[in-house]
């Protein structure tokens, strides 16, 4: 649902009531705000391994979560309409989050870059980066994160923004849509580096997993 929020238009998501409870709702806004946020802070370290190494030529790319909350309403919603009533409600739970709303436009372009399961494996420039900055939060992770279901629109400019992504954790406890330390191993058995991988370098052979116990995620090889 589109909304207004400081002068500003939004989107204000949460679950479908057909398929989760107010409970639910919750846990899964509260996953996906986080997932969100994560997604981020991997892509400012991605970013910061490309100073230190001289990489000077990746494309502008932000998780659309710059102004996102998650809300809750302070009056009683509206009662459900009975069996057979169509929902005229705007919101159906209480809680809700609110995100930036995405551009859009003949001129923008969405494209999905990788699946929840299915690693990227882009041919064109833009896609090679992406697969990279997967490859690299796999690495500065300590191998116990990747971010799957990369999708994201490319404005005019080329700047790609990012939305709605999932992830895999050894603890597997993200969200309903974690796979777990499976999935790790697979993205990792999947991938294929490209060049932006190779400049920036990140491994190209799976790690010994029983030396990673680190808690992570970590900013590896950014001492002063």
């Amino acid at each position: 649902m589109q909304g207004r929020y400081n002068n500003e238009d939004c989107a204000i998501v949460q679950c479908k009531s057909v398929r989760a409870t107010e409970a639910e709702n919750i846990v899964d806004l509260e996953g996906e705000y986080q997932t969100l946020h994560l997604s981020q802070y991997f892509l400012d370290s991605f970013y910061e391994r490309a100073k230190n190494y001289g990489v000077d030529d990746l494309p502008r790319m932000k998780w659309n979560i710059s102004t996102a909350f998650i809300g809750k309403l302070t009056e009683k919603l509206p009662d459900a309409p009975g069996k057979d009533e169509p929902d005229s409600r705007s919101l159906v739970f209480s809680v809700f989050m609110v995100l930036p709303l995405l551009p859009s436009g003949a001129l923008c372009r969405e494209v999905k870059f990788s699946g929840s399961e299915e690693v990227g494996l882009n041919p064109d420039s833009l896609g090679c980066a992406v697969d990279a900055y997967a490859h690299h939060i796999a690495v500065d992770s300590m191998y116990k994160v990747v971010i799957s279901d990369i999708q994201g629109i490319i404005t005019p400019d080329r700047t790609i923004i990012f939305f709605d992504p999932q992830s895999h954790t050894a603890q597997g406890d993200s969200g309903y849509w974690d796979h777990g330390q499976s999935a790790i191993t697979e993205f990792l058995k999947s991938h294929k580096c490209n060049k932006h991988c190779k400049a920036l370098g990140l491994d190209t052979e799976l790690p010994p997993f029983s030396n990673t116990n680190h808690k992570g995620p970590l900013r590896i090889g950014f001492e002063d």
